[in-house]
């Protein structure tokens, strides 16, 4: 659930250091993609669990995952990387199948799976990941691989300072290893794979290495977590998705499709100010927070409004600081949102022009987020004429600028990306359209704006979406083609019968196969 300002998450993620603990042999921080894998299952029926003889362990309930995975190229998007080959772990759960992080199995070509002790490759699949929650369910192609295998029974949040043992094959190494350590912290946290999503982290000391994410976090005797991230910040530290979290992505699983997390998709103001609080007519022993704006096809359209204080979410009241105290901890009020599957019903007590009320509405998630998000198990979305190269506005296509992108990507692509949906309600809905760049031929070499420039109207049309542009071009029957870009005074002219001609010999200059993926 991305309760704060999208653009803000986008940045806090940006600066927290984490990283997906990425597996051994793994590319660097970003994935290779691949097409999207076949259709998710529905998980079978929970069977009966078998119980682990105690002489020998976890070790045979932990699998080693092999993933040979295949990602687009944002900046040529007609084509896709190179193979390469990474490493992680999973552990089996009930209905013959295992569960790892989304991390490790995103992308793939092809799975491999070495059961402990076993040096034969199992091919397996992917049937459902959850890129919001790092989590994904494995299914080995054969049908009873893990039939006579232990399962991993799931437990409930550790306790701080309690100790947890984390299993997993880091270094890519063929034999299982396990450290011990101690729960520091459990508080919310960026989730690295997806960049943007906030969710509740377990924090410890035990070393969190390459190979290990996906693997399990026991406590007498039960999954506490799995480990998924470390941080560049902090030495002798890992993270571990909670069982919270697992349950909420089983649950969303069971129909055989992952949905995802609800949003309400507002900005709010904490209100630790007394005067703050008096203005808004709060009583003496109130708190709440205040909600500043609220985006068009979130959960909160047409329910909350600007102004609205936030007094209690689902009977639990909310502190000034936006914090709930849930387990004997303090954790953001979003964790009650994150609580529910999306089309259940929230509900909320808040005060509105001095008076208090209760609301019920149900969850939706929001559409525009993804474009925020690294994207997984996806080609690049392009469209291509005369020789210039059209992208949707997301973090991939910014990154084809470097790393950096917040410095080094157009002004104009970092405000329409960030900044603007800080203002505009209806931003998150539209897709903005990028000129990414150009294949050079005559009939464009003396345009004089063709890279990186943000394309707003096409042919006298406003431009919102990239099939907005294509039919904006494919439509007109005027001498020239004009599109009119992001800075001011900005516009591109082409002679439409010159540019019809000279597409198809582009194409084949370039070794470009079809002229979009829409």
């Amino acid at each position: 659930m991305i309760r704060t300002p999208i653009g803000g998450a986008l940045l806090l993620a940006m600066m927290t250091g984490l990283a997906a603990a990425p597996a051994a042999a793994a590319p660097p921080a970003r994935r290779p993609a691949a097409p999207k894998p076949p259709a998710a299952a529905a998980p079978k029926a929970s069977t009966a669990e078998i119980p682990i003889p105690r002489e020998d362990g976890f070790e045979h309930s932990v699998v080693r995952i092999i993933n040979y995975s295949q990602r687009g190229d944002w900046f040529s998007p007609w084509d896709v990387t190179g193979v390469r080959a990474s490493s992680g772990t999973g552990f089996v759960i009930a209905g013959g199948m295992l569960l790892t992080n989304a991390h490790v199995v995103s992308d793939a070509r092809l799975l491999l799976l070495y059961l402990h002790g076993d040096p034969t490759p199992h091919k397996a699949r992917a049937v459902m990941l959850g890129h919001d929650c790092d989590l994904a369910l494995v299914r080995p192609e054969e049908a009873d691989l893990l039939a006579t295998i232990p399962v991993l029974p799931l437990g409930g949040l550790p306790p701080l300072r309690s100790a947890v043992e984390t299993y997993g094959y880091p270094a890519g190494g063929d034999q299982i290893s396990s450290t011990r350590g101690v729960v520091s912290r459990i508080e919310t946290q960026v989730y690295a794979h997806s960049g943007v999503d906030r969710h509740v982290a377990i924090q410890t000391d035990a070393a969190i290495n390459p190979g290990n994410s996906g693997g399990p976090m026991i406590q007498n005797g039960r999954v506490v977590g799995v480990a998924f991230q470390g941080t560049d910040m902090l030495e002798n530290t890992g993270f571990g998705i909670p069982v919270e979290v697992i349950r909420h992505f089983l649950d969303d699983a069971k129909d055989g499709k992952y949905d995802g997390y609800p949003d309400l998709a507002i900005f709010e103001s904490n209100l630790e100010n007394p005067a703050a609080r008096r203005r808004a007519g709060m009583r003496d022993g109130e708190s709440g927070v205040r909600v500043d704006f609220v985006n068009d096809g979130g959960s909160a359209e047409g329910h909350l409004e600007v102004a609205d204080v936030l007094l209690e979410v689902d009977g639990t009241p909310i502190a000034n600081d936006g914090s709930v105290l849930m387990e004997g901890l303090r954790f953001d009020y979003g964790l009650m949102v994150d609580r529910h599957q999306i089309g259940e019903n929230l509900k909320v007590r808040i005060l509105r022009d001095g008076e208090r009320s209760d609301l019920t509405f149900p969850l939706v998630a929001h559409p525009g987020t993804s474009r925020y998000a690294n994207q997984y198990d996806v080609l690049p979305r392009y469209y291509i004429y005369a020789g210039l190269v059209f992208e949707p506005l997301n973090v991939e296509m910014l990154e084809t600028s470097g790393r950096d992108w917040v410095v080094s990507a157009d002004k104009r692509l970092v405000q329409e990306q960030i900044f603007r949906p800080l203002s505009d309600p209806k931003a998150l809905l539209r897709e903005p359209v990028v000129l990414l760049r150009r294949l050079d031929d005559p009939v464009n070499i003396n345009i004089a704006w063709y890279r990186g420039q943000l394309v707003t109207r096409a042919n006298g049309k406003e431009i919102d979406s990239l099939a907005g542009l294509i039919e904006a071009i494919e439509s007109n029957q005027a001498p020239f083609h004009v599109l009119e870009l992001g800075e001011p005074g900005r516009f591109i002219v082409l002679d439409r019968k010159g540019s019809d001609e000279a597409s198809p010999r582009i194409l084949e200059r370039y070794g470009v196969r079809k002229d979009r993926n829409p």
